[in-house]
């Protein structure tokens, strides 16, 4: 009978050695890099257009920069979503006119 909690104490301390080990080697084995093979332009004088063929694990998106027409200066703009693929479209709002097209990228 004293043998049994000896055996159910190496049970419970080879589970929790394993399951650590399980953890430990679950974690992320490389890092991301930003998107390369980049290209943007202007769209039809009102926004901008971005496309990378390779993501590389990173993100990107267009930027436009606009001209107030009320002589406001500029503003920046970028489109809420980030991609991985196909083209990232922004457009400068009313009452603004083009000035500059861009990218910007990220790795994650």
């Amino acid at each position: 009978m004293k043998k049994w909690p000896v055996l159910v104490a190496g049970g419970v301390i080879a589970t929790f050695s394993l399951g650590f080990q399980g953890v430990a080697s679950a974690a992320p084995t490389g890092a991301t890099a930003h998107p390369t093979g980049c290209t943007y332009q202007n769209n039809f004088s009102n926004g901008a257009m971005a496309k990378c063929s390779k993501s590389n694990g990173g993100h990107y998106r267009a930027v436009v920069i606009c001209t107030r027409q009320d002589g406001g200066g500029k503003i920046v703009l970028e489109p809420p979503t980030w991609r991985t693929s196909g083209w990232s479209q922004v457009y400068c709002p009313p009452l603004t006119s083009f000035s500059s097209a861009g990218i910007n990228t990220k790795a994650d």
